[in-house]
């Protein structure tokens, strides 16, 4: 009789598993979001745009069309290889483990400032950061990752605790958890996210190949 009350084993595990799942689930959607604010702040050039515009989700350029703002930044970290840094997309874009989404187009004038993210992470699984600059509202910055657990199940946006002239949106599409930052006002943003389409081509067609050199015997 003294048992009665006292949850079976079982029960608690389960409940220690969704938890666990929830706390995983917060990590994650407070780590894109630092950074998304992050990408901002390196790309702190382009954030003396003016204060929030509108109609930033139409664009006659696709991403690919776009240029660099100031030369290739591309910089993904494996956290399972010895020499984790790599700057090719190529080499990483099958590694994600997840789809990400991106607007089709952006206005034109825009360009890209950075981008990276990581693979073979032991919270994150994989993770994709871009960070554009738009003419009239400076960067704008995707961090996307795996889905955990059921923490965002919709869009949700608030003033930036670091920038009060920015607005951070975090929402999921599917699997995919999406962070997006910027300069604008929560119902652009809102309605950029609203245009997100999977698996975009979004390295600029101007990216230069590396190619190795070749050796003469002497």
């Amino acid at each position: 009789m003294g048992s009665q009350g006292v949850q079976p084993l079982s029960g608690q595990r389960d409940h220690r598993g969704k938890r666990g799942a929830r706390r995983l689930a917060t990590t994650i959607a407070l780590g894109l979001a630092l950074l998304a604010l992050a990408a901002l702040t390196l790309a702190g050039c382009s954030l003396s745009g003016g204060g929030a515009t509108s109609n930033v989700v139409s664009g006659p350029q696709g991403l690919s069309q776009l240029s660099w703002c100031d030369g290739p930044q591309i910089i993904f970290q494996d956290n399972s290889s010895s020499q984790p840094v790599i700057t090719s997309w190529g080499k990483v874009q099958n590694q994600l483990g997840f789809t990400y989404y991106l607007p089709a187009t952006l206005p034109l004038g825009s360009c890209l400032d950075l981008a990276g993210g990581v693979i073979h992470d032991q919270i994150f699984g994989g993770k994709l950061d871009l960070t554009y600059t738009l003419p009239k509202i400076g960067s704008l910055t995707f961090a996307e990752a795996p889905k955990h657990g059921d923490i965002v199940t919709s869009l949700q946006c608030a003033v930036s605790p670091a920038d009060s002239t920015a607005n951070i949106c975090i929402g999921a599409v599917s699997d995919t958890t999406i962070t997006i930052a910027g300069r604008d006002t929560t119902s652009d943003l809102q309605a950029i996210f609203a245009t997100l389409k999977p698996n975009v081509t979004w390295l600029p067609a101007n990216t230069p190949t590396i190619t190795p050199t070749a050796t003469t015997p002497a």
